[in-house]
């Protein structure tokens, strides 16, 4: 059976699209039942920018899976989704998985993502065919890591973000965080943040509400806008994306406080959420959107440049999983084949002496005959395996 993948993504739907295909706690045990009639089981990618299914089947069954569990039309997924077999299906698990199709090239998060799916979809079972292609593309990851220069450097704003805090902090571990907005880019600052240890986050934002949702989502601290100035006081590391016209942080917050020491304020922010002179204040640390821009570009330069070599390794483990699934399948029955027929030989044989030996004698016999069987398998294994590469070779 062909291996198919079935999803809907960012580059061709809008989120109020996608929102509709999301897999929450009930939609993933739902279609966790549907998949399991699915011969050779079935891998679920489910990540916020994505929703795939994967599977050696006909892609019929995942979207029927996807469909029925989470309520939506056959027809509608159709349109707005995507439907990839064979090769390019292959081609696609690749490529999502070392980060080419992310919507930040090159994206860190999305192989842990693929792990986690594999994990859950070994519960379910999977067949060896799908064993051995995952095994092949976390190699390929691995690879376009080591062999390459594909995720040197930050090629996302949020990510950018956190290396920079990195690099001034050392570890965010016991460093106390103030996050000053609630909206996309805090939500990415903040998983970025706790990804990388930070246990100490407040966020502050003009709705108490959206703050306390986002405080939720992540077991961090919320505080109405009426308590920033505290916050700032309290904070090592700052980080302003509102969509506020005027400086929220300006250089009267630090006047009636000890001087700051060692004070990091990134402000992800157009306009600019810090006034300027914060950033002359001594102690204090301010950089703005443009350092990370002008970071994030860089990287993305840098990883472009090596697709064509990050392709040419997806072309090599892929080219080396399908030689071995060719093999397989031309040795396997041939081995089952072989096995059952030494087994019914040796069996007939020890039947015809086992009551005419002595219960050590025959267990000798069993010991010997084992012995046997498995060096004449591994003579006809030799042999298949040069059958295979002369066939392989003369196609």
């Amino acid at each position: 059976m062909r291996f198919s993948i079935v999803g809907i993504s960012h580059w061709k739907s809008e989120v109020s699209i996608r929102e509709q295909f999301y897999l929450d706690g009930k939609r993933k045990r739902s279609l966790s039942e549907h998949l399991e009639n699915i011969a050779g089981g079935a891998l679920v990618l489910d990540t916020c920018n994505r929703t795939e299914l994967y599977g050696f089947c006909d892609p019929e069954q995942l979207i029927h899976a996807l469909c029925r569990s989470t309520q939506t039309d056959h027809d509608y997924f159709k349109e707005h989704g995507y439907i990839k077999t064979g090769d390019a299906a292959l081609n696609h698990l690749y490529r999502v998985a070392v980060g080419l199709d992310s919507q930040v090239l090159g994206d860190v998060q999305i192989i842990q993502q693929v792990k986690i799916a594999y994990k859950a979809a070994k519960k379910r079972g999977l067949n060896g065919d799908f064993h051995q292609l995952v095994q092949s593309v976390f190699r390929t990851h691995k690879r376009s890591r080591s062999e390459t220069d594909f995720a040197r450097g930050s090629a996302s704003v949020g990510f950018a973000a956190t290396q920079r805090a990195l690099e001034h902090f050392s570890t965010l571990k016991n460093i106390h965080i103030l996050l000053v907005g609630a909206g996309k880019m805090g939500k990415v600052s903040c998983k970025n943040l706790i990804s990388n240890g930070a246990q100490h986050i407040s966020v502050v934002n003009r709705s108490i509400n959206k703050a306390k949702e986002l405080a939720n989502s992540f077991d961090i601290k919320a505080h109405a806008l009426s308590e920033l100035d505290e916050e700032i006081h309290q904070a090592d590391l700052i980080i302003t994306a509102t969509g506020a016209v005027k400086p929220l942080i300006r250089p009267e917050h630090f006047e009636n406080t000890d001087s700051p020491n060692n004070k990091l304020i990134i402000d992800l922010s157009v306009p600019r959420n810090v006034d300027e002179e914060v950033g002359s204040i001594k102690g204090i640390t301010l950089i703005d959107m443009d350092s990370i821009i002008q970071e994030t570009e860089e990287a993305l330069k840098k990883r472009k440049a090596v697709i064509p070599e990050i392709e040419q390794i997806i072309a090599e483990e892929k080219g080396e999983f399908l030689h071995n699934k060719e093999r397989t399948e031309f040795m396997l029955p041939q081995i089952e084949h072989i096995t059952s027929r030494l087994d019914n030989i040796t069996n007939d044989e020890l039947d015809r002496v086992r009551y005419t030996v002595d219960e050590q004698a025959f267990s000798t016999l069993e010991e010997v005959t084992d012995r046997i069987k498995k060096k004449v398998l591994a003579a006809h294994i030799i042999r298949m395996e040069k059958e295979f590469e002369k066939t392989h070779h003369d196609a």
